[in-house]
């Protein structure tokens, strides 16, 4: 499985639940209030259902996704705005903190890394 096809495969269904417009808690409806676990599992279980990756995907905490025998995916959601129109405030720490023990995109490829070490 080529990483372009997942790519287009996750994109497609982001924008199926998105366009379920089925709300997540009191928030408004579509794909953006989802955090980061509910979205991943939501995700997970629309793969699943695809004949590519029949039983194939696994959720897990480390990594977010894992497609068996070929990938492991790690997943971060960039909000640079709330549902408020308004800037949100250190949305970037989640992708860039470059320190190990975060949980920054960075910080998860580092445990990624030591964990297939061990």
């Amino acid at each position: 499985m080529e990483l372009p096809e997942i790519i287009n495969d996750v994109a497609d269904e982001l924008v199926a639940i998105d366009s379920s417009r089925a709300p997540f808690k009191q928030f408004q409806p579509g794909v953006g209030p989802y955090g980061e676990p509910q979205l991943i599992r939501e995700l997970s279980k629309r793969l699943s259902e695809r004949s590519a990756y029949t039983g194939r995907v696994v959720t897990k905490r480390t990594p977010d996704l894992l497609i068996q025998g070929e990938w492991a995916i790690e997943f971060k959601i960039a909000r640079p705005f709330g549902d408020n129109g308004k800037p949100a405030e250190n949305w970037s720490v989640n992708l860039l903190h470059p320190y190990s023990g975060n949980v920054s995109l960075i910080g998860d490829c580092l445990k990624l890394v030591v964990r297939e070490k061990v």
